[in-house]
């Protein structure tokens, strides 16, 4: 999604003017985008919402958006209307990176390979004396609030595996042209083990807000025929 993030600076990014996100071409290559717990309540009205193997061995919460790619992407390149963007996809072009200065420490980066990067009828950045703008201001704050949410996500998520309440889930879908697609790597809650819980550990998601949040995500499976009508006469096959 980012094919060029650098650090911003009030140097060297002094005079550029960014443009608004008016396309979302950067996005269609991708079946799966990362969501925040704190969406999965809007979220879950209209995607599938699992939880995807990452790379570093973490379970990451995501929506499922197509099979093979980006099934809400139009062909003007525009999000589908009505149809909720997450905060991953409307943080771009910015992305907190992390720095050498000091372990943990994390700056802004834009993409520059971005379309409305220092185009004239964007908006400054910088003043001329290397202040930040208030758009600045605003995409940063944007940026902790997603942080600090991406944070509250994890430990979400490690409360969850340590219940040990996670089941493995694929997906094989055969399109009538003869093509298939699987969804691997995914998990989600097992309904059972939820239930199985202890009363103390009910109340701990309870006290913790997380009950809704499971119970969306648990919702959010009716929202595969979304996905399956937008691929046209598909027939879905389910794996116990």
């Amino acid at each position: 999604m980012y094919k060029n993030p650098v650090l911003l600076s009030s140097i060297t990014h002094r005079t550029v003017r960014i443009s608004p996100v008016r396309q979302y071409g950067f996005a269609k290559g991708m079946n799966s985008i990362v969501v925040l717990a704190q969406e999965f309540l809007e979220a879950a009205k209209q995607y599938p919402v699992l939880f995807s193997n990452s790379p570093q061995g973490e379970l990451t919460p995501v929506i499922i958006v197509g099979l093979k790619d980006n099934l809400f992407i139009t062909e003007t390149g525009s999000w589908e209307t009505g149809y909720y963007v997450p905060a991953f996809i409307r943080r771009y072009p910015y992305i907190l990176s992390e720095t050498d200065s000091a372990e943990g420490s994390l700056s802004v980066s834009i993409d520059t390979d971005f379309e409305g990067f220092d185009t004239p009828d964007g908006e400054r950045l910088f003043t001329d004396d290397g202040v930040a703008t208030p758009d600045l201001d605003r995409a940063v704050n944007f940026l902790r609030l997603f942080q600090e949410q991406y944070e509250t996500t994890r430990a979400f998520v490690k409360h969850l595996v340590d219940l040990n309440i996670f089941k493995a889930v694929d997906a094989n879908f055969a399109l009538p042209s003869g093509d298939k697609y699987t969804l691997g790597g995914l998990s989600m809650i097992d309904e059972d083990a939820l239930n199985k819980l202890s009363d103390s550990e009910l109340v701990a998601l309870i006290r913790r807000g997380y009950l809704p949040w499971l119970y969306a995500h648990l919702y959010s499976m009716t929202n595969f025929s979304t996905i399956l009508n937008r691929m046209g006469n598909v027939v879905l096959q389910k794996e116990d």
